[in-house]
C-alpha cells in the first residue's frame, strides 16, 4: 500500500438532488479544486497532491456517476455537471477557487470559469476534451461498456485505459480504489455506463462558443496525447487572454503518467496567481 506524506479525508455532500463524494487534503484557502477526466474518479490526483510542494487545502470530488458519488439514472449534461460543483461550493462554503480540470473536468473548468467568474481565481485546464474527434469518442464509448466487468482484478488492473506509462504503483493505488467486488468474485468500475456514454457523446459537441474566460489560465497537454492535439492547445490557448501553454512527457491522462511534473507546473502557477 502507498504511503502519502498527505491523508485525504473523505466528504459527503448533498446538493442538486444526489449525494456528492470529496477527497479532502487540508489546508489553508484558497483551495485547489481538481476535476477529474470522465470514467475516472478523484483517484487520478492522489500522486499529484504528494508531489506538490503547495501547502493549500485540496478538493477533488467525485462527479456524479462516478466514484463514491451517487449514480442518478439521468443528468449527465455539461450543465449537470457545472450545478452540481455550485451545490458543492455552496455547501462546503467555498470562497474562489483555484480550479484544476482534466480531459473532461477540463471542459467543465473552462465552462464554470465562463459562467461563475467570481469563483475562479486561477484556472488549469489539462488535455481537455474541447473538440473530441468523434472516432475517438466512439471508440471509447464501446470500450467503456465492453470492458466494464472483469473476471478478476488482477485482470482489470491489466486492462486500465491509458495506464501504459503508469509506475506500478500507480496501477496498484488506482486499481485498489477504482473497481467494485461483486459477489461472483469479478469486479466492475466504479462508474455508471449509460452515464459516462452519455457524457462522452457530449464531448464531441464544441464549446467554443460558450467560452468566456478572464482569470490567469495555464494549459497542458501531454505530448503523446491524440486527444487534445497540439493545434486544439493553440487555439484554445489563443481564445483566452494572457493563457500559457505547455506540454508535459505524457499520454492523454497526463495525473497519473506524470504526476511529478504536472505537480511542478501547478506549484508554479498556482503559487504566482
Amino acid at each position: 500500500m502507498t504511503a502519502f506524506r498527505r491523508t485525504a479525508q473523505s466528504l459527503r455532500v448533498a446538493g442538486n438532488g444526489l449525494g456528492l463524494h470529496l477527497l479532502d487534503w487540508a489546508g489553508p484557502s484558497p483551495p485547489v479544486v481538481l476535476l477529474h477526466p470522465n470514467r475516472t474518479n478523484a483517484r487520478v490526483w492522489d500522486f499529484v497532491v504528494e508531489h506538490s510542494t503547495l501547502a493549500h487545502r485540496f478538493l477533488a470530488p467525485d462527479a456524479r456517476g462516478h466514484g463514491l458519488s451517487d449514480y442518478p439514472a439521468q443528468g449527465y449534461d455539461y450543465d449537470d455537471y457545472l450545478d452540481d460543483l455550485r451545490a458543492c461550493f455552496d455547501a462546503l462554503e467555498l470562497g474562489p477557487v483555484h480550479l484544476v480540470g482534466a480531459a473532461t473536468g477540463g471542459n467543465l473548468a473552462l465552462l464554470l470559469a465562463s459562467q461563475d467568474p467570481k469563483r475562479v481565481l486561477s484556472l488549469t485546464v489539462v488535455d481537455p476534451g474541447v473538440s473530441l474527434d468523434p472516432a475517438i469518442g466512439h471508440a471509447v464509448r464501446e470500450q467503456m461498456v465492453r470492458e466494464f466487468r472483469f473476471e478478476s482484478l488482477d485482470e482489470a488492473r491489466a486492462r486500465m485505459p491509458f495506464s501504459d506509462h503508469w509506475s506500478e504503483a500507480m496501477k496498484d493505488h488506482y486499481s485498489r480504489h477504482s473497481f467494485r467486488p461483486l459477489a461472483d468474485g469479478r469486479v466492475e468500475w466504479r462508474y455508471f455506463p449509460p452515464g459516462v456514454v452519455a457524457t462522452e457523446a457530449m464531448l464531441e459537441a464544441p464549446i467554443w462558443d460558450r467560452l468566456a474566460v478572464r482569470c490567469p489560465t495555464l494549459v497542458l497537454r501531454g505530448t503523446r496525447s491524440a486527444v487534445f492535439p497540439r493545434t486544439t492547445m493553440d487555439r484554445l490557448c489563443a481564445s483566452i487572454p494572457g493563457a500559457r501553454g505547455a506540454e508535459i512527457e505524457a499520454d492523454h491522462r497526463v495525473s497519473q503518467d506524470n504526476p511529478q511534473a504536472l505537480a511542478a507546473l501547478l506549484d508554479g502557477f498556482i503559487g504566482r496567481a
